[in-house]
């Protein structure tokens, strides 16, 4: 009982640490400003931070490849605004159609523009599971959001549903360019895409990885997200982008994450079978190592408690 009394104080702490300081007076706009990382595929880079009115949720990155035919656009963003501004930034790049879009997981930063997206009359992609966890969760979810941004931010937007289910790999044709989406399900959700372009061995590896930032964990389970992270680190890519944080060039720039997810997974459990609160537990100083890591203060606490919580009803085995 201690333990969920405590981790209740906790949550309520994390929650007023969130509220936003300051509403914005003028009208939003995300000033998106796409950055080509190779030949055709484009990054929209998120801010390192948490929701914040300053930068009305978009703090994952977001991109689209440019087939000879076609264009793909990989994650529409947490407002519908965003998704709009993210067509407007391709119409500025080619006069092409956008096929297709992918979504690589249900979290609000990257999948709150569904609805807007289809409304463009775009088809959207998803794996069955996100799909479900949108539907379950996104309303509860953008209210939160609205709270932390603004509802300038946020207006128009609405919890919106995939148009075609993805649950095993697929190629999407741009054009002279091949696309392959491939599912890694199990790992930081129920249900991940990752997005590979095969002429440039771009990937898009949406929140399987971060980098420079703490990863988040409420819908993970650590094991089999840190074996997507080994697959990943084994992958034939030449560039890979994150979810959050900047382009990588080198499978060894994931060992932090890795690093970070061991670490997370070891501590819960041996502070949970050592009896400890979660007060008790956050009383132990971070590896150095991860003190750098963006969020993580809040990111550490907010995982703690959410693996807490999972243990009330699955007590980790004891190591």
């Amino acid at each position: 009982m201690a333990r969920r009394h405590l981790a209740g104080v906790f949550l309520l702490s994390l929650a007023v640490g969130f509220l936003p300081g300051a509403v914005r007076a003028e009208a939003p706009d995300y000033h998106l400003a796409p950055e080509a990382v190779a030949d055709g595929v484009y990054v929209l880079w998120g801010a390192q931070d948490a929701l914040t009115p300053e930068n009305g949720g978009a703090i994952a990155n977001s991109g689209f490849i440019v087939g000879d035919e076609a264009v793909l656009a990989i994650d529409p963003g947490p407002t519908a605004l965003f998704a709009q501004q993210l067509l407007d930034t391709i119409r500025g790049v080619t006069e092409l159609p956008v096929k297709e879009a992918v979504v690589t997981h249900h979290h609000p930063d990257h999948a709150f523009g569904i609805e807007a997206t289809v409304e463009a009359g775009i088809p959207v992609l998803m794996h069955p599971a996100a799909a479900k966890l949108l539907a379950r969760e996104g309303e509860t979810l953008l209210g939160f959001m609205t709270e932390l941004v603004g509802e300038a931010w946020t207006a128009g937007t609405r919890i919106g549903a995939p148009t075609l289910a993805v649950e095993t790999p697929q190629t999407i044709d741009l054009g002279g360019r091949a696309i392959t989406v491939t599912p890694m399900t199990g790992g930081h959700t129920p249900g991940d895409l990752i997005v590979f372009d095969e002429k440039t061995r771009t990937l898009f590896a949406g929140d399987l990885v971060f980098i420079g930032r703490a990863a988040t964990v409420p819908h993970a389970d650590i094991p089999t997200w840190r074996a997507h992270v080994a697959a990943l680190k084994a992958m034939n890519w030449r560039e890979l982008v994150p979810g959050h944080g900047p382009l990588v060039n080198d499978p060894a720039m994931l060992d932090t994450l890795d690093a970070y997810l061991a670490y997370l997974d070891d501590f819960a459990r041996t502070a949970w079978n050592r009896g400890d609160s979660p007060a008790e537990a956050l009383m132990e100083p971070l590896p150095e190592r991860f003190r750098g890591l963006a969020q993580v203060d809040v990111e550490f606490q907010r995982s703690l408690l959410s693996l807490f919580e999972r243990f009330e009803t699955h007590p980790p085995e004891p190591r």
